[in-house]
């Protein structure tokens, strides 16, 4: 039996940022959003991968970095949906803003759709593969746990947002953060 090995790259890049807090008016200063790419992956019969492997590798994880970065950029200025890595947190009065609303709304289906996706993997799963006369009651039943989770998942979501907008309603004006995008201008131009 041979032995296989993990090779995993991922890359991330700063992008500065500032905003000015909707609560006590002030400004944050500048701060960094670290965006990160997907995790690249080679699986190799050896411990250290060659060279053309290797670039092969950084390539992919380049690859993946400028689909986040180009991505958090169409998001924040077409559609003003804010990645998390743009953290809302006013640095002086610790209180949240509007804007990164927006970008808990995004995500608020990711979570319960892949344990949908589980649950019909599963219930197919186990009604095929299981030889029981009962594989039916644990297909349905390995199907129902994940439509539990993922109902729960949603209801959790919808909280987190419910309670962000209850803190951000009262804010004394809406504004946007400032975005450097200059910063990765040589990211974006990629093709």
């Amino acid at each position: 039996m041979s032995t296989y090995y993990k090779h995993t790259k991922t890359e991330t890049i700063e992008v500065p940022y500032s905003f000015r807090c909707e609560q006590c008016l002030k400004n944050s200063g500048m701060l960094q959003a670290t965006i990160s790419g997907a995790q690249a992956e080679i699986n190799s019969n050896f411990k250290k991968l060659d060279d053309m492997k290797q670039q092969k590798l950084e390539d992919m994880a380049h690859t993946n970095l400028v689909k986040a970065v180009k991505g958090a950029y169409t998001d924040a200025t077409e559609k003003q949906l804010y990645s998390k890595a743009f953290r809302d947190e006013c640095p002086h009065c610790h209180k949240p803003q509007s804007w990164a609303v927006s970008g808990l709304k995004k995500e608020r289906y990711s979570t319960p759709l892949v344990c949908l996706i589980l649950g019909v993997i599963l219930g197919i799963g186990c009604y095929f593969c299981i030889e029981m006369e009962s594989r039916l009651i644990i297909a349905i039943a390995a199907a129902g746990i994940c439509l539990i989770l993922a109902v729960g998942s949603f209801i959790f979501n919808s909280i987190k947002i419910a309670n962000k907008q209850r803190k951000t309603s009262d804010s004394l004006q809406k504004n946007l953060p400032v975005i450097e995008w200059s910063a990765v201008q040589h990211i974006l131009n990629e093709q």
